[in-house]
């Protein structure tokens, strides 16, 4: 009967670490967070296959005309931190309901923050940004928080988490807009906000016909 009140005790023991162990944070970091910031949008597919691109046959055509690369700049009071990071060939990830899905070409990033002398107010950075981009045509794609595990399976694709405007994909809401050009040189953007301050990175994929 002993024997059987330690079995016992050491079984419940287990289940109760087991129940309690926590989720990673902080892009690709081992910080523990609250299991309430992971997305539940963001599912494994069957067999573990994720598309390699976002489908915008079903988003109109934006014929806005729009200024040289990188199309959106910052709104009123609002400047980048350093000088923004601009590449004319890279990929980067964009997070979908499927996953997160790698899209090469032209790049701009950059971490924002007030001009001097004024306070910084994510609703005001958050509503400028959409109103900026769907006022060039933009649709929104996905919104949302990324689990960590998602972040883990592209760990050894993403070398440049950590450079000028990334993304703290698991911890701040991150909204993704595509804007579709009739020639292919279709528009992905990404923003996301924080208590004091954001990132952005906008991607402009090669002409389809060069």
């Amino acid at each position: 009967m002993k024997s059987k009140t330690v079995l016992m005790s050491v079984m419940l023991t287990s289940l109760f670490f087991a129940c309690n162990k926590s989720g990673k944070a902080d892009t690709l970091g081992e910080k523990s967070v609250p299991q309430a910031i992971t997305n539940p949008s963001l599912k494994e597919t069957a067999n573990n296959s994720l598309p390699d691109s976002i489908d915008l046959s079903k988003f109109p055509f934006s014929e806005k005309k729009l200024g040289a690369f990188p199309f959106i700049s910052p709104p009123a009071d609002i400047v980048p931190l350093n000088k923004p990071l601009t590449r004319d060939f890279d990929r980067l990830f964009f997070p979908t309901k499927e996953g997160m899905i790698p899209l090469e070409g032209k790049v701009y990033k950059a971490f924002l923050t007030s001009v001097t002398g004024k306070e910084w107010s994510l609703p005001y950075f958050e509503k400028s940004y959409k109103d900026l981009i769907t006022a060039a045509g933009g649709v929104l794609v996905f919104q949302g928080k990324v689990p960590q595990k998602e972040l883990n399976r592209i760990k050894d694709e993403v070398t440049y988490f950590g450079e000028e405007g990334s993304i703290d994909y698991t911890n701040n809401l991150v909204r993704v807009y595509a804007i579709r050009r009739k020639h292919g040189e279709h528009i992905f953007v990404q923003f996301s906000g924080y208590s004091a301050g954001g990132s952005i990175q906008i991607l402009q994929l090669p002409n389809a016909g060069k």
